[in-house]
C-alpha cells in the first residue's frame, strides 16, 4: 500500500533563513535588533526548546541538511557530510523545485562553505545587501522554490569588517545582528508583495551561540567549544499554514527540521539512517536533544583547552561528557552551564548518586535543594540522561570505526564512570584571587561628552540604513 502524502496541486515554496551566531541568548540579550524576527514570530510558531545539533556552525548545517548528527563523525576534523540521508535541497530538487544557495559575507571573494556542495547548489555571494536581494526577488519570482540564506554577518570573523562603525563588542554584535534582522525582513516583504509569502514554508533557525570566555579562556574561541546549554539553546521560528501560531515547549533538535520542512510541502522524505531526526508532525513528542562540538574522530584541541564532548539535554537538565567524566546542569535555573550539580555527589559502589557533605557549612537557602536531591527524583534524571547519552556516543563511535576512523580519538566510554571535578574546590569555598593590595586599580576620568552614565545612540542605528541602499556603479568597474 502507499502511504505517500498526495502533493498540493500547486506545490508550496520553501524559505529557510540561517541566523549565524544567534542563540536566545544572543536574542534576549538585544532586543532592539530584531524587531522583524518578532514581527515574524507574532504570526508564527516558536520553539522554545531547540537544541543545536552542535556547537559549529558547518556540523549543524550537516545536521540539518541531512536529517542526522552522524554525517561528519567518521572524519578527524570537519569534513564533506557522508550522505547518510540525501540532502533535503537534493531531494526537492529532485522533484522539480528551483534551489537556491544565497550567502551575504563579509569576504565574497574568498571559498565558502565549500563542503557542502552536494548537499546545496553552488553558494552564491556577495557584501552588498541591495544586491543579495535583488538575487532573492528573481529566484523568487516563480515557484516552486527552495532557497537557503545564510547571513555571515553575526559570526565573530565577519564582525571585523564592521568593526570601525562600533565602540564596544556587544555593540558591534548588537549592530550584526540588526543588519541579519533587516536582510530578513526586507526577504519576508518581498515575498509578501508578489504574494507568495501565504504559500511558502518558512524556517528561520539559530546555529549556535557564542562563549565569551565563561568557561575559559580557550585562546580567544567563542564557538565549536563544548555544548553547554547556552550555546545550543536557539532559535527556531516557522510560519506555515499546518502549524498553529503561538509557543510550543516540545523538545526539538536540528536534526528533525529536514523532515519537518518536507512533511510541511506535502512530500515524502528520504531518511534511510537510523539515527536520523523525525519530523515535528509526527506522533510522539521528542525525550532527549543531543549536541556535541566536535566530530567523535576529532582529538580533543588542548592547546586550545577545549575537550571533545558530547551532551543529552531533556526539559529540565544538560548532562554532559568529555574525557574528563561527567557534568550535570540545570539550564532551566543555570542557562549558562556554570553550577555542576555533580560537584555536590559522589558516586558509591553500586554506582549511584549520593550527595556529599560539604566542607564547609552551608546557608539555609541551600536546604531545599538538598532536601529534593535526597529524595532521588535528580539521581534518576541522571541515570536516564547517561543511559540515553552513552548509547548515542556508543553508536557515534561504532558509525566512525565502521568508516575507519582512528579509534585512538573516540571517546573512551570509561568517560560516563566518573565525575568531572575540575573547579569543584573553587566552587565550593575558595575565594577568587584580589589584586596585590586588595585593591581596584583607580579609575579614569571619565570623558565629558555627555552626563555620566550616558550612553550614546549606537552607531549602527546610523549605518544600518545605508547598507541597504544600491551602491553607485563606478566607471570603468566592472560589476
Amino acid at each position: 500500500m502507499n502511504h505517500s502524502r498526495p502533493v498540493p496541486a500547486r506545490p508550496k515554496n520553501l524559505f529557510v533563513f540561517h541566523l549565524e551566531s544567534t542563540s536566545w541568548q544572543t536574542f534576549n540579550a538585544f532586543p532592539e535588533a530584531f524587531p522583524h524576527l518578532r514581527a515574524l514570530m507574532a504570526e508564527a510558531r516558536t520553539y522554545r526548546r531547540h537544541y543545536a545539533s552542535a556547537t559549529s556552525t558547518q556540523m549543524v548545517m550537516a545536521a540539518f541538511l541531512h536529517g542526522n548528527d552522524f554525517e561528519m563523525d567518521g572524519a578527524a576534523g570537519l569534513a564533506r557530510p557522508a550522505g547518510n540521508n540525501p540532502s533535503l535541497f537534493t531531494q526537492l530538487a529532485a522533484r522539480g523545485y528551483e534551489t537556491s544557495f544565497l550567502c551575504a559575507s563579509a569576504y565574497p571573494r574568498l571559498p565558502i562553505l565549500h563542503l557542502f556542495n552536494t548537499a546545496l547548489p553552488e553558494a552564491w555571494k556577495t557584501n552588498d545587501f541591495a544586491t543579495l536581494l535583488q538575487a532573492f526577488e528573481q529566484r523568487t519570482a516563480q515557484g516552486p522554490f527552495a532557497i537557503y540564506v545564510w547571513c555571515q554577518l553575526p559570526h565573530i570573523e565577519a564582525d571585523l569588517a564592521l568593526a570601525s562603525h562600533a565602540r564596544h563588542l556587544d555593540e558591534l554584535f548588537e549592530g550584526s545582528c540588526a543588519a541579519t534582522d533587516t536582510l530578513l525582513g526586507a526577504m519576508l516583504e518581498i515575498l509578501r508583495r508578489a504574494g507568495a509569502l501565504e504559500h511558502t514554508t518558512t524556517l528561520v533557525y539559530g546555529d549556535h551561540g557564542d562563549d565569551h570566555g565563561t568557561h575559559g579562556f580557550k585562546t580567544g574561541l567563542l564557538h565549536a567549544v563544548e555544548p553547554y546549554p547556552a550555546l545550543i539553546h536557539t532559535p527556531l521560528v516557522i510560519r506555515d499554514e499546518r502549524l498553529p501560531v503561538g509557543s510550543d515547549g516540545r523538545l526539538v533538535s536540528t536534526v528533525d527540521l529536514a523532515a519537518t520542512c518536507l512533511d510541511l510541502l506535502g512530500i515524502e522524505g528520504d531518511w534511510p539512517f537510523p539515527h536520523s531526526g523525525r519530523s515535528l508532525l509526527a506522533e510522539g513528542a521528542r525525550t532527549v536533544a543531543f549536541a556535541q562540538n566536535l566530530t567523535a574522530s576529532q582529538a580533543d584541541m588542548d592547546s586550545w583547552d577545549v575537550k571533545k564532548g558530547f551532551a543529552a539535554l531533556d526539559h529540565s537538565h544538560a548532562l554532559l561528557v568529555t574525557a574528563r567524566g561527567l557534568q550535570l546542569f540545570n539550564h532551566r535555573l543555570d542557562p549558562g552551564g556554570h553550577h555542576n550539580l555533580l560537584h555536590h555527589f559522589d558516586v558509591d559502589t553500586a554506582g549511584r548518586l549520593v550527595p556529599v557533605d560539604l566542607p564547609r557549612p552551608h546557608h539555609p537557602h541551600f536546604r531545599t535543594q538538598r532536601h529534593l536531591w535526597r529524595s532521588g527524583a535528580l539521581q534518576e534524571d541522571v541515570a536516564r540522561l547517561r543511559d540515553a547519552l552513552h548509547a548515542h556516543v556508543a553508536a557515534k563511535n561504532a558509525h566512525a570505526r565502521e568508516r575507519q576512523a582512528d579509534a585512538s580519538m573516540l571517546l573512551d566510554l570509561a568517560a560516563f564512570d566518573r565525575l568531572d571535578r575540575t573547579g569543584r574546590e573553587a566552587f565550593l569555598g575558595c575565594a577568587p584571587p584580589s589584586s596585590p593590595d586588595g585593591r581596584f586599580p583607580p579609575a579614569r576620568p571619565s570623558s565629558a561628552a555627555g552626563p555620566a552614565g550616558a550612553r550614546k545612540r549606537p552607531r549602527w542605528k546610523k549605518w544600518l540604513p545605508r547598507m541597504f541602499q544600491p551602491r553607485p556603479k563606478r566607471l570603468g568597474v566592472r560589476s
